[in-house]
């Protein structure tokens, strides 16, 4: 069995994707490093993150939201390159974030997940979280996926993280192709 190097798990906030990057981080035979956007934020002052986390702009000077996206996708080669395995997940919802994502993985061996949830359940989940502002899966539904070619799509409601943990996995066993994320960037390029 050859694993990737990437495991993304992309969907909208709320879909699930933490919980399962750690149910087949557990199931995985070799070690992959969780590394998601939110683990970048954890780094942001306390407040900041705070007011992010509610919608609120943040009111501190130099904050710059797209930076920090970039410099996320830039620590990835950093990461790999010193022999990390990762798995990571987040809402990719622009363009060319996707973009700039998928060429910053270019020339590794990468299985690109969509995460789907249904809207009323993704509502329902994010009214019980404290940590997401409401309406942003409602917002990221309509853009998380578009333009994308996945390897493998899972959903999310009625299943639980290890059974969907599992199936990654035995997508993985089976010896999957990993066409899904060199498609994809071959794709965004074409549309420039």
């Amino acid at each position: 069995m050859s694993l990737p190097q990437v495991i993304i798990l992309n969907g909208c906030s709320s879909a699930g994707k933490t919980s399962i990057a750690r149910a087949l981080q557990e199931l995985l035979p070799q070690q992959f490093l969780n590394f998601s956007l939110d683990t970048l934020l954890d780094g942001l002052p306390c407040s900041d993150l705070a007011q992010l986390q509610s919608g609120a702009a943040v009111q501190r000077s130099g904050h710059d939201f797209a930076q920090l996206v970039r410099a996320y996708h830039y620590a990835l080669p950093g990461l790999l390159q010193a022999g990390c395995q990762l798995m990571i997940d987040n809402a990719w919802c622009e363009r060319a974030e996707k973009r700039e994502l998928l060429t910053e993985l270019a020339g590794y061996r990468v299985l690109l997940v969509g995460v789907h949830c249904d809207l009323a359940e993704l509502n329902r989940r994010e009214q019980l979280r404290s940590n997401r502002p409401a309406g942003l899966a409602a917002w990221e539904l309509t853009r998380v996926h578009q333009e994308l070619s996945y390897d493998l799509e899972i959903n999310t409601e009625g299943i639980s993280p290890e059974d969907n943990a599992k199936l990654i996995y035995k997508h993985i066993q089976d010896g999957c192709i990993l066409n899904g994320a060199i498609d994809t960037l071959a794709h965004l390029n074409m549309l420039g």
